[in-house]
């Protein structure tokens, strides 16, 4: 479920240690993860930043992060876990909105984990977001979009806004706790796709990674029928998220 948290101080604390399994549970996750790297080689088992603990009381949400390995988080999709031992990753993301009011949407390129599926910008925290003993999670949005669609989120000559606006809290579908963030463009939607071209145009030149193969606009007031005409796969939020924020009346 996504829950506006405008006006809601964020406090993440990072403990550098890994969150504690027992002993029979790490066996089945060094199993299955054996298993799985038998059928496709491509798998890194690296570390993950996983929410150990989640608090909200009034206007204050506290969380606390600690370390797992993909293993865990790739076990508890797959397989599930018991809630104590489950992997909570901490995944943020930032919903852009065009001058002329359409939502800017991802597609997955061929080579990423869920080809073809629509998304806003965004990805997991990492270690280049631990500032001493906290996370700083605008880094990890500002990194996010630079990267994905080469938004500077700090650069005033293209935004003319943003700000944390919504969370969506782990589900049957989904493990994750997304931090979303929302972005107000001073592009338009035309102006947004010759910018998108000509990044996408420097990252095939460079030999660099895509993540977003094309863009999709979403006009804001027909968000249900333009949704629905994309056959693509979807995260899980992405419809609710639409469909909230643009039954929104604040910018």
């Amino acid at each position: 479920m996504l829950k506006n948290i405008e006006g809601t101080t964020i406090k993440i604390k990072f403990k550098d240690e890994m969150l504690e399994i027992s002993k029979d549970l790490k066996e089945k996750i060094n199993n299955f993860w054996n298993q799985s790297k038998n059928e496709n080689h491509s798998l890194f088992n690296g570390e993950l930043i996983c929410i150990s603990e989640y608090k909200k009381t009034n206007n204050l949400i506290e969380i606390t992060c600690k370390r797992t390995h993909y293993s865990h988080h790739l076990y508890d999709e797959r397989v599930g876990l018991p809630k104590e031992y489950g992997c909570h990753n901490l995944v943020v993301g930032c919903l852009l909105e065009t001058s002329d009011n359409y939502y800017v949407i991802g597609e997955m390129a061929s080579n990423t984990s869920v080809p073809n599926c629509l998304q806003i910008p965004g990805g997991n925290v990492d270690n280049t977001d631990i500032k001493e003993e906290s996370i700083d999670i605008f880094n990890a949005l500002i990194r996010e979009c630079k990267e994905e669609v080469n938004i500077n989120l700090e650069d005033k000559n293209i935004v003319e806004s943003f700000k944390l606006k919504y969370i969506s809290l782990p589900n049957e579908i989904s493990n994750a706790y997304l931090i979303i963030a929302k972005g107000k463009l001073k592009m338009t939607k035309k102006e947004m796709i010759e910018y998108y071209k000509e990044y996408l145009k420097y990252l095939k030149d460079n030999n660099l990674e895509i993540e977003f193969s094309n863009l999709h606009f979403i006009n804001k007031k027909k968000v249900k029928e333009e949704l629905n005409k994309l056959q693509n796969p979807k995260r899980s939020y992405l419809r609710e998220l639409l469909e909230i924020d643009s039954n929104d009346k604040k910018r």
